[in-house]
């Protein structure tokens, strides 16, 4: 290992030891913190790297001449995603865009009357992004995704432009999309 490489590694992991954790108990504790109360529901999955390969084994087919770089998701690895139901009456006062953040850069951050989404990035090399996450609030409910591999620059604003359409729902629609795509 050259000196640059060893100094390389050694930020890589003072800045990642400093960045800011993201789980869905995480977002489900700011949803507390910001509104005064728990949701009223969660649905909440992980997908890890055994789980994803079973799913595209059964799931996905890829059609002759196509390659995994030109599927949406290619380079995905794991998949945190959760959906919080909002307590009534108290979602205009969830705004995510306020969130303390360290170690991310932020590609979208929006605050409206009726919604906030945050989109954040980290781990950028070349044309790729190690980790996504988006955390989305409308009026009644907020979404939670983290998508971490080897995964294209484009997605970050993908998503974003999915929920400048659509809020939560064009989300949760965006996704099933790429879903669709990838089969």
């Amino acid at each position: 290992m050259t000196v640059k490489q060893g100094l390389t590694l050694i930020v890589t992991l003072a800045l990642t030891g400093c960045a800011t954790s993201f789980s869905p108990d995480r977002i489900r504790q700011e949803i507390a913190v910001q509104t005064g109360a728990d949701p009223q529901s969660i649905l909440e999955f992980t997908l890890g790297p055994t789980m994803l390969v079973l799913a595209r084994t059964l799931f996905v087919s890829e059609p002759t001449g196509t390659t995994a770089a030109g599927q949406p998701l290619a380079g995905l690895r794991k998949l945190e995603f959760a959906v919080y139901d909002l307590p009534p009456g108290r979602a205009h006062a969830l705004d995510f865009t306020r969130m303390k953040v360290t170690g991310w850069e932020a590609t979208v951050r929006r605050r409206d009357a009726a919604s906030s989404t945050v989109v954040l990035v980290r781990g950028a090399e070349g044309d790729t992004v190690g980790d996504i996450v988006l955390v989305t609030a409308g009026a009644r409910q907020a979404v939670y995704a983290r998508w971490s591999g080897r995964l294209s620059r484009s997605l970050p604003e993908a998503v974003g432009e999915a929920v400048a359409r659509g809020g939560p729902d064009g989300v949760k629609r965006e996704l099933m999309s790429l879903t669709e795509q990838s089969r």
